[in-house]
């Protein structure tokens, strides 16, 4: 087994005598046949660090981290309680940090960041405190006060000094915003390279993570694809404009990293012009990945799907709540089991060339405090990322957002790209502008307008099913589920169909693709639906009708319009009303309420222009403007809270509960683990699927999900106050999905 420490670092005399011991274990496996020296331990985790630091200048802090995150376990306490000899838990995370915490002159000095890192590499990062904290309150400073016997006797054998090479906390900035990006990019370092050496000890047969194509490799393979299908000769004038957006993309990916953004109309081929961008920067500027942030996960599939096509299966790891890369491998070939291991080790900590991944976990990560959020930070460094459908940055969250973004560009490495069809406007905000990669804004619009706007005014739920009766094919966007449910009601229900979340992610793929199949065999097809099909479906109708609401929802909705264009844009109609029932949240009306602003400049065939949306975008986060960092995230940031940041750093807010819906056979299989208690990563993956979000409001009888259990439609699953299942399939409409009933019964527990 060998020596498990080394003399030159510290002595094994104190330990010798008080526990009669002369090794110092790290791990033991399972099954207790394999030992892993702590020393051991210390160095893999040391050098790994250092490699990970080492992308942002930090490699000696991040290597110091390494060699000290578990100097608690010399302590005799735990080497008693690791061979056995002592039950209970056993702290070995603090000592580390407490060796680091008397070189800190002050909480947000550079020795004090390393602390918080040694301390937190189990329970998370913790906030700051105060000096007034009691011993072993849950904060860094109460932490280093805690007794630890022996403690002095290990630290007496520690360097008296330590240098941490020629960086300092100034050169990532002075804010405190600036030093906690920092902290936790080294915390990133550090957790990783501890799971990655424990595991390679632990696991030695697991399936060897990395060994991706490299980013010259996909560039290659991307370029080849779109000279090969033809994207690179065009033939008619649509495919013309979008191969200069394309070439354009191109060659502005030469230019410096930095902050851009990039501004193409729908139908403009932004999807594949953006990541022709990101390639160019990653190869150009040996960047280590791209990650692409997308804002909803009705959007993920599709655009990972393109990728795939055009950059191989390999190379694309989506990281997100409805992926699954659990084997089954009763089922699965050996080579596909092994790279669907790969694949789902690589969701843990980001270590594949291109990343897909949604916007709340993008930005959860970056403000999060718990290891498993933190642990692929170290990864965005060096990157290219991309934010698509930039005009959904979470306005209560804006500021902080922001902040981050120009962090991890003027100081990580990162190129960002804001990319959308209606670009916010973002400069006031910003101590850098982001470049515009597209030129001549204005004449891409009108090249690719597809449709006009015609501002109907109010209108009853009758009036409009009867306007939409009148087309064989027509969309209408409602802005609630309740005003599309009234107007779908009206249509006939032969060839009508409606979508919104009360259907569950299954079952709305498969309307989708009916609807798709009946748009391109000519056959009837009306559709109600809630926003949800306004971003992400790749759909087109020859008419549709909006609900009015914020300009940029306008634009979507209106995308579903003549997307191919294959009618003159006279001939294609965004029909805009409002009626006078509707009950609107806040939220909506403050969207209406900037739209009005808008209308009142701009006649309805301006509205989709880029200098009408960026007079909305104005006008929006003006009416916004003391929401834009609502849960005040700076101010917790000066008291350097890491732990309260990230309890409520969550851009959606948790007011939902979900009820699974055995919808088909797959799912009903699924019912029958879930009530044997099976909660694997994997089964929960896959049930989402199946699962629809209901409002929640604790004491609330009126809520949707206090309405469900009173009247009996749903039953709690056993020890778990979150997820429900719904009790009876009569209750799920083929054509609505989930129903409400109005009478009240008498819920069930499991």
């Amino acid at each position: 087994m060998g020596i498990l420490y080394n003399k030159d670092r510290i002595s094994n005399e104190v330990f010798s005598k008080e526990a009669g011991m002369e090794t110092y274990i790290g791990h033991i496996t399972e099954d207790g046949g394999r030992c892993q020296s702590l020393q051991d331990h210390l160095d893999g985790v040391a050098r790994l660090a250092e490699q990970f630091g080492q992308a942002f200048g930090c490699g000696a802090e991040a290597k110091l981290l390494g060699e000290n995150h578990d100097d608690g376990k010399f302590l005799p306490a735990f080497q008693s309680y690791i061979r056995g000899e002592k039950k209970g838990r056993v702290d070995h995370s603090t000592l580390g940090a407490k060796w680091l915490w008397t070189h800190a002159k002050e909480l947000k000095s550079l020795a004090a960041v390393g602390a918080f890192c040694i301390a937190g590499h189990h329970c998370g990062l913790m906030d700051g405190g105060s000096k007034a904290d009691e011993p072993g309150t849950a904060t860094l400073w109460g932490r280093m006060k805690k007794e630890m016997p022996l403690a002095g006797d290990v630290m007496a054998h520690l360097p008296s000094s330590f240098s941490l090479g020629s960086r300092n906390l100034s050169h990532f900035g002075s804010r405190p915003m600036d030093i906690m990006l920092l902290t936790r990019m080294l915390f990133s370092c550090l957790v990783d390279a501890d799971f990655l050496d424990t595991e390679s000890f632990m696991c030695p047969d697991q399936v060897k993570r990395g060994q991706f194509p490299s980013i010259s490799t996909l560039a290659d393979r991307f370029f080849h694809e779109l000279d090969r299908r033809g994207f690179l000769h065009p033939t008619n004038p649509l495919n013309q404009k979008r191969f200069e957006i394309l070439s354009t993309c191109i060659e502005k990916g030469k230019g410096p990293a930095g902050l851009y953004s990039l501004t193409v109309p729908t139908g403009g081929g932004k999807t594949l012009s953006s990541m022709a961008f990101a390639l160019k920067q990653a190869v150009t500027h040996q960047k280590e990945r791209i990650i692409y942030v997308i804002p909803y996960l009705s959007i993920i599939d599709q655009t990972a799907a393109i990728f795939r096509d055009f950059l191989g299966e390999e190379a694309v790891l989506e990281s997100h709540s409805n992926v699954n890369y659990d084997v089954d491998e009763e089922r699965v070939p050996r080579e596909q089991a092994a790279a669907m291991q790969k694949m789902k080790l690589a969701t843990e900590n980001w270590d594949a060339p291109v990343i897909i991944t949604t916007s709340e976990q993008f930005w959860e990560s970056l403000y999060g405090n718990r290891t498993s959020k933190c642990r692929k930070l170290h990864h965005i460094v060096n990157s290219v990322v991309i934010f698509d459908e930039a005009q959904m940055l979470p306005v209560d969250f804006l500021k902080p957002c922001l902040c981050a973004l120009q962090e991890l560009v003027a100081y990580y490495g990162v190129s960002a790209v804001l990319c959308s069809a209606t670009q916010p406007e973002l400069g006031n905000y910003m101590d850098q502008k982001p470049v515009e990669i597209m030129e001549n804004i204005p004449a891409l619009y009108q090249f690719f307008e597809r449709v006009k706007f015609h501002v109907d005014g109010e209108k009853n739920y009758q009036e409009i099913a009867d306007d939409m009766a009148q087309w064989k094919q027509a969309l209408c966007v409602a802005s609630t589920k309740k005003e599309a449910e009234e107007i779908f009601s009206r249509l006939p229900p032969e060839d009508s169909f409606y979508l919104s979340t009360n259907l569950c992610p299954a079952h709305r793929r498969k309307v989708i693709q009916t609807m798709k199949q009946r748009l391109a065999a000519g056959e009837p097809c009306r559709v109600v639906s809630t926003s949800i099909i306004s971003v992400g479906v790749d759909i087109d109708f020859p008419v549709v009708y909006l609900e009015y609401a914020g300009l940029d929802s306008l634009i979507q909705g209106a995308g579903r319009c003549n997307r191919e264009g294959k009618r003159k844009a006279a001939d294609s109609l965004a029909h805009v009303f409002w009626t006078e029932k509707g009950k609107k949240s806040p939220f909506m009306n403050k969207e209406k309420s900037c739209t009005d602003v808008v209308r009142n400049t701009y006649d309805a065939a301006a509205l989709p222009s880029p200098r009408a949306i960026a007079a909305y975008f104005q006008q929006w986060y003006r009416s916004n403007e003391g929401n834009l960092d609502y849960k005040e995230i700076e101010k917790l940031a000066k008291g350097l809270q890491f732990a309260e940041i990230g309890r409520v750093f969550h851009l959606i807010a948790d007011t939902t509960k979900s009820v699974f819906i055995p919808y088909d056979e797959r799912a009903k299989e699924l019912l029958a683990q879930l009530m044997a208690g099976n909660r694997s990563r994997g089964l929960m993956r896959e049930a989402a699927q199946y699962m629809i979000s209901v409002r929640y409001m604790a004491n609330a009888p009126t809520s949707d999900w206090a309405k469900l259990l009173q009247n009996g439609q749903i039953a709690l699953f056993e020890n778990d106050s979150e997820l429900a299942y719904l009790v009876n399939l009569a209750d799920y409409d083929e054509a609505m999905g989930l129903q409400i009933q109005e009478e009240s019964g008498i819920g069930i527990m499991w």
